[in-house]
């Protein structure tokens, strides 16, 4: 391993911390690794130091490159030039991607508490967004945002259907960033068909960081069912790089075996629908039916569909141009 420091500004105490994979002799070489974005908490003030190295040590003990973000905190504060750290670091790892040998389409980004919310932030309002977004307790909201003593808005409001694939995890009992911040989260990433996994735990105060014995504050932030969320995390991770090495599907699936949802991302194809399935202008009877294919609507409601209506719907709709 090497490290590497960028400083941003070296009043501010701004910087990203690199921590860079070298190949070993006896190993099989790897041209190019994923790369992840460790951004740590600590409400704005400080930048957590359980939330940062030992997080991107784990990360690198994968086999992944990894880097720590510290960014405005402190008297330094200010939510506009935290961001701009943020893509700071998102368009220099994409500058350096070959000679730091990472995989430019396989950089994420992993935020707990505050840094959740910077790493949520970064995912929704910048033009370079990560991969892959990884929240722990983060907080969302902007009245939260008023606690840590800076202007943001709430960023369940700035997602969109660009908002890339997300996975969050967090604890019921969270008495620091109550878990609504999660759940509203949640809730528009659903809402704007983005991708995620969720671990809610029941158990656990808030800052729990790996919740193993080697980096607890407290007998209470070392908790072995919570601890389970870094594997959990790994397994998605590599499920998504997995289907990313896919590529797009649409050239070989049949329009029939495509989601609905997917489909009316075209405009003429939802106008289609509608046409077909009036009631389906109430987004709260379309909830119903969005994530079918038009194979599997047509088992469950084979009355409706005869062969000659079906040849009909199939023959008005187009292929979408690309899958989120």
């Amino acid at each position: 391993m090497r490290t590497k420091e960028i400083i941003f500004d070296r009043k501010a105490n701004t910087s990203l911390k690199l921590y860079l994979q070298e190949e070993l002799f006896e190993s099989q070489p790897i041209e190019k690794r994923p790369f992840i974005l460790v951004i740590p908490g600590g409400g704005y003030s400080f930048c957590s130091e359980r939330e940062g190295e030992p997080i991107a040590l784990s990360f690198l003990s994968k086999g992944y490159h990894a880097g720590v973000l510290h960014y405005h905190v402190g008297e330094h504060r200010h939510f506009q030039k935290a961001l701009s750290d943020g893509q700071k670091a998102m368009e220099l790892l994409q500058e350096c991607a070959e000679e730091w040998q990472i995989d430019r389409h396989k950089i994420a980004v992993i935020g707990f508490s505050a840094g959740g919310h910077l790493a949520a932030a970064m995912s929704t309002m910048l033009a370079t967004k990560p991969a892959l977004c990884l929240l722990g307790y983060p907080a969302i909201l902007s009245s939260f945002s008023e606690v840590m003593g800076i202007s943001a808005p709430s960023l369940e409001e700035c997602v969109t259907s660009d908002t890339p694939p997300t996975f969050l995890f967090s604890t019921f009992e969270d008495s620091i960033v109550p878990i609504e911040n999660s759940l509203l989260y949640l809730r528009a990433l659903e809402e704007n068909d983005v991708p995620f996994e969720s671990h809610i735990f029941q158990k656990g105060p808030h800052g729990l960081s790996l919740a193993t014995k080697w980096y607890r504050t407290s007998d209470e932030v070392t908790d072995e069912r919570f601890a389970r969320w870094f594997p959990f995390a790994m397994e998605w991770m590599e499920s998504q790089w997995e289907e990313q090495e896919k590529g797009n599907e649409f050239s070989t699936r049949e329009i029939i075996d495509i989601p609905i949802f997917q489909l009316v991302k075209e405009a003429e194809n939802q106008q289609v629908l509608q046409r077909f399935f009036p009631s389906w202008q109430d987004p709260s009877r379309f909830k119903l039916v969005k994530r079918l294919n038009l194979k599997q609507l047509r088992r469950m409601i084979p009355d409706q569909m005869t062969n000659e209506r079906f040849e009909q719907l199939i023959d008005g709709l187009n292929r979408p141009k690309e899958e989120h």
